[in-house]
């Protein structure tokens, strides 16, 4: 036997109801308000309703008490004072404060540490949903960290951006020269399957053919910091006899120009002045342990992305994959420039001569 239609009984709140739900712009309040304006139109069950605004059927029949024996406006009065703006029910401001910051500081790698460290720390004992909700209303939100080396220097980094002008005036290139600016690296890839993140329907757990083949490829790269030029070579190794080889490649590229290549101190890497660097080419090396400060480590990000989650059976087939992520920066200048486009590094290129 189906349910009697719930009926409000108050004209005047039937009036109003349909403008006061349309302004309401507080989504618990709105809430309230639907639910009084379902009632005046008188058709629906109490039990539709309470289903409709998720309230139990018990709530429903005290809130709509509430309007008529104290009009509409107590219906939007809180029941119990909320928390303060920017508090957290059952987490003190001092406990809060020290939270965030560790948060910044990317102390947590799981909400359970966050959860351990509050009970340790504060003695507040709390369920993992709310540890896990006071850190997403923090901001807070799980990254993949970029590595760094224990030995970086941050003072170093900042120095070579203040003074890359100076490294390049010391270079005492003749005037008048034509020169291009190069920022150059190399990365291994191999049949040792990389594992890359994948689109995925929320709730499976995808699963990647895997292959474990120690057998290596390196990929010589430099972007042209001015022109937006790409240049690669495929190489089967690295020492000082293969960079030599790379060099006099790029080198060809533009014969009557001096070239200038920004590169980390490998120890395959040949120095400036050495007699076995090919003619036309200089040399300056960024500071130890800081990879971010060179955009080619980016390029190699990419390629990885398209290999990644493959099975290569020989390294020709490997090579020939990796060509499409590639020929993007042979193509388009445009992009080799939005990675090379740091405004420290475009300063300091073009900073002139003092007269």
């Amino acid at each position: 036997m189906p349910g009697r239609k719930l009926k409000l009984g108050l004209p005047d709140v039937a009036a109003v109801i349909d403008a006061r739900h349309s302004a309401e712009r507080d989504p618990w309040k709105k809430n309230r308000l639907l639910l009084v304006k379902l009632a005046a139109r008188s058709e629906h069950t109490a039990e539709e309703i309470a289903e409709l605004c998720g309230v139990a059927r018990g709530h429903l029949f005290r809130l709509i008490g509430m309007v008529r024996n104290n009009g509409l406006d107590a219906l939007l009065e809180r029941d119990k004072p909320g928390p303060k703006q920017g508090s957290r029910r059952g987490l003190n401001d001092q406990a809060r404060r020290e939270l965030e910051a560790k948060l910044a500081a990317g102390d947590f790698v799981t909400a359970v540490q966050a959860q351990a460290w509050l009970e340790e720390k504060h003695g507040i004992k709390r369920p993992y949903q709310t540890v896990w909700g006071w850190l997403k209303k923090a901001g807070g939100v799980l990254l993949v960290p970029r590595p760094s080396h224990s030995k970086k220097d941050p003072a170093a980094a900042q120095k070579f951006r203040d003074g890359l002008a100076a490294k390049l005036e010391a270079l005492e290139i003749p005037a008048g020269s034509r020169v291009k600016l190069w920022m150059m690296d190399e990365a291994r890839f191999g049949l040792h399957t990389q594992l890359r993140k994948l689109w995925a329907v929320k709730g499976t757990r995808p699963v990647v053919t895997r292959q474990i083949k120690y057998e290596w490829d390196y990929l010589y790269g430099s972007l042209d910091v001015v022109g937006g030029q790409a240049h690669f070579c495929q190489i089967p190794k690295v020492n000082l006899d293969c960079d030599a080889l790379y060099l006099a490649d790029l080198a060809a590229t533009d014969p009557d120009a001096v070239h200038v290549v920004i590169r980390d101190q490998a120890g395959f890497h040949l120095r400036d002045g050495d007699p076995r660097l090919p003619e036309r080419i200089r040399i300056v090396c960024l500071p130890p342990y800081n990879p971010e400060l060179n955009p080619c480590e980016q390029v190699w990000d990419m390629v990885k992305d398209g290999i990644g989650n493959r099975v290569f059976a020989t390294v020709e087939d490997l090579r020939e994959a990796v060509l499409p992520a590639l020929r993007r920066f042979w193509n388009d200048a445009a992009a080799v420039l939005r990675l090379v486009g740091r405004p420290w590094l475009l300063d300091q290129a073009n900073a002139t001569r003092p007269r």
